[in-house]
């Protein structure tokens, strides 16, 4: 099985692609931090990728993209491509939570603990999650004050990881701060979709996460077209 996974919901670009066979699992993987331009890029990374594996799109059985939360546009673009690869091709696709993906890497490092994973939100804000020992979620992604998201860690006994960690922390000192990238690791996004398919097989397609509204409205006379799939292959969006 060849998965295609990709994270743009961040600041980071990275794309990777899982080769199951048998027991064994191999990623290869390529990753970016660009802050902005994930549209003009995302096709040139898949088809580097591609072509360093030896592969071709034809060749992937599955997809994957990040779902948020994050940036909106990056979002989008993100769950556009993925969706439309799956539609052009008859294959699945699957979605994974930002959060989600962090707080495995969260596990990781400190196998046996809660993990609150938190990503700074602007605003004073942060989007948070907690996560218990099994990786089970303690509620839902939401945005929200650093003290808030600090009595919810501390009452969870969890450790904190994501670039809203330490605003987080600075509120209880007692909470301990993993270290973290800006971004999840593409690796960890492509096995957690591997497994979201194995466990659904027919998973529902990828959807944005969107946990506030966007800051950016469009003006009368000057809206954007929207982002689909078909226009993000076909040239990017208008």
């Amino acid at each position: 099985m060849k998965l295609l996974a990709v994270d743009t919901a961040l600041e980071a670009l990275a794309v990777a692609l899982l080769t199951r066979e048998g027991e064994r699992v191999d990623v290869v993987a390529e990753t970016e931090i660009i802050g902005r331009g994930h549209a003009e890029r995302l096709m040139g990374a898949i088809e580097v990728l591609l072509a360093r594996a030896g592969t071709t799109l034809p060749e992937i059985d599955a997809f994957a993209a990040t779902v948020g939360p994050g940036s909106f546009t990056g979002i989008r673009i993100g769950v556009a491509a993925v969706r439309g690869f799956a539609l052009a091709a008859g294959k699945p696709s699957v979605g994974v939570p930002t959060l989600e993906a962090l707080a495995a890497e969260g596990r990781a490092q400190r196998p046996g603990r809660a993990v609150f994973a938190v990503l700074d939100a602007r605003k004073d804000e942060v989007y948070a999650q907690g996560f218990d020992a099994a990786g089970a979620p303690l509620g839902r992604a939401e945005v929200i004050a650093p003290a808030g998201a600090a009595a919810k860690a501390v009452a969870a006994a969890a450790v904190l990881i994501g670039t809203g960690a330490p605003l987080v922390a600075a509120h209880a000192a007692a909470l301990e701060t993993l270290a973290a990238p800006v971004a999840p690791g593409i690796e960890t996004i492509a096995r957690l979709a591997l497994a979201r398919l194995d466990a659904c097989g027919a998973c529902a397609k990828p959807s944005p996460l969107y946990v506030r509204p966007a800051d950016a409205k469009p003006q009368d006379g000057a809206r954007l077209a929207r982002l689909t799939p078909e226009a993000l292959l076909g040239g990017g969006a208008r």
